[in-house]
C-alpha cells in the first residue's frame, strides 16, 4: 500500500510517501521545508503567528503532493514543539486536520523502528540517536527488540534560541556550548542506566546526521546509499564542529552538504552528536536516513494512531 506521513518538527516539516509491505518501506517521494516552528517558543511557551502560518501552508502543500504521488492514506505527526507549546491547538485549527502529537517515548521508539527497516541493521546491537530541533532521543536495542529508550529536551533550535552566538562564534561560546550539552547528558543519561552502550553500534538518524554525512562526502544532492555507507570517527566529528564554529554564517552557507538555511542550527546539531560520542566514548557514528517517518509507516502504528489523519487530500 502506498502511504504518506507528514512530520511537523521544531525546525522543519517533512513528507515521506512510500510503498509499504510489512517492514519494507520503499520511498517514492521525500521532501522537507524549513518553517522553524520552534522560533520564539522557548522564551514564550507559545508558537508564534508566522511559524504557524508557514507550517500550515507546508502541511497543506504536502497533503496535495502526497495525493499526486498516489498515497491512498496520509497521516500527520508532530514532535517536540507541538507537545510543549501552550497554544498547539492554534496550529491544529489552522491545519483543519487531526494531528497525532508524539510523546518523547513515541519518538524514540519510532526512530528505532525506522532505522531497523534497513535489513543490514535489523538484528544488530544498536544505540540509535535522533537529534531534532527541540529534543534528542536515545534508543538501545537488538534482535530481541528495544531494551531502553529516553527523550531529553536537548535540540538544535532549542540551544540556538537559548544561547545566541556571535558571527563568527567566539571560542568561549563553543566551550560554553559544549559544557551545557555535557551537563545535560550527564544528568539525563547516567552511566549506570546505559552500561554496555559503548558496545553497541552508534547510529545517528534525522537531518543533522544526514548533513554530517553529506559534508563528509562533499555531496550537495541527497544520496541514500552513499550516506548510509559512511561512518564518521569521533575525530572527524570534532573537526567538523570546530570548523563550523570557526566560520561566519556566510561561509558556513557555502559548505557543500550543509543546506544554507540550516547553517545556523548546524552549529548546535553537530555539537550534540560530538558530545554524545564523547559521553558514551563511541569512536564511530554511522548515519541513517531512516527515522520516525519510516517508523510511523511500519508495524501497526499507522493503523492505531493515524486513523483520523489517513485520508489523502
Amino acid at each position: 500500500m502506498r502511504r504518506g506521513v507528514i512530520d511537523i518538527g521544531t525546525n522543519s516539516v517533512k513528507l515521506l510517501v512510500a510503498d509499504c509491505h510489512g517492514r519494507a518501506v520503499q520511498p517514492v517521494a521525500e521532501t522537507s521545508r524549513q518553517t522553524r516552528l520552534g522560533r520564539g517558543l522557548y522564551d514564550s511557551g507559545r508558537l508564534q503567528p508566522e511559524p504557524i502560518t508557514d507550517t500550515a501552508e507546508a502541511v497543506h502543500d504536502y497533503l496535495h503532493l502526497a495525493k499526486r504521488e498516489g498515497a491512498v492514506e496520509t497521516g500527520i505527526i508532530a514532535t517536540s514543539a507541538m507537545r510543549e507549546a501552550d497554544n498547539a491547538l492554534e496550529l491544529i485549527d489552522a491545519l483543519g486536520q487531526a494531528v497525532t502529537i508524539l510523546s518523547g517515548d513515541d519518538e524514540a521508539r519510532l526512530a528505532y523502528a525506522g532505522v531497523t527497516t534497513d535489513s543490514r541493521l535489523a538484528k544488530r546491537d544498536l544505540l540509535v540517536i535522533d537529534v531534532g530541533g527541540g529534543s534528542t532521543e536515545f534508543t538501545r536495542g537488538n534482535a530481541r527488540g528495544i531494551e531502553r529508550h529516553v527523550s531529553i529536551p536537548l535540540g538544535s533550535v532549542r540551544l540556538l534560541e537559548g544561547n545566541p552566538v556571535d558571527d563568527p562564534p567566539a571560542a568561549g561560546q563553543l566551550k560554553r556550548a559544549r559544557k551545557i550539552i555535557d551537563d545535560q547528558l550527564q544528568q539525563s543519561l547516567p552511566g549506570s542506566d546505559w552500561n554496555g552502550a559503548v558496545e553497541c553500534e552508534l547510529i545517528g538518524t534525522g537531518g543533522v546526521a544526514t548533513i554530517f554525512a553529506m559534508m563528509e562526502l562533499g555531496i550537495g544532492i541527497f544520496d541514500r546509499d552513499r550516506i548510509e555507507q559512511i561512518t564518521l570517527t569521533q575525530q572527524q566529528a570534532t573537526d567538523w564542529c570546530e570548523r563550523l564554529w570557526s566560520l561566519p554564517l556566510g561561509q558556513r552557507r557555502e559548505i557543500t552538504g550543509l543546506p544554507a538555511n540550516r547553517a545556523d542550527v548546524a552549529l548546535f546539531g553537530s555539537l550534540i552528536y560530538e558530545r554524545v560520542m564523547n559521553h558514551f566514548d563511541h569512536k564511530q557514528l554511522q548515519a541513517s536516513t531512516r527515522g520516525i517517518r519510516f517508523g510511523a509507516l511500519v508495524g501497526d502504528f499507522f493503523e492505531k494512531n493515524l486513523a483520523k489523519t489517513r485520508r489523502a487530500h
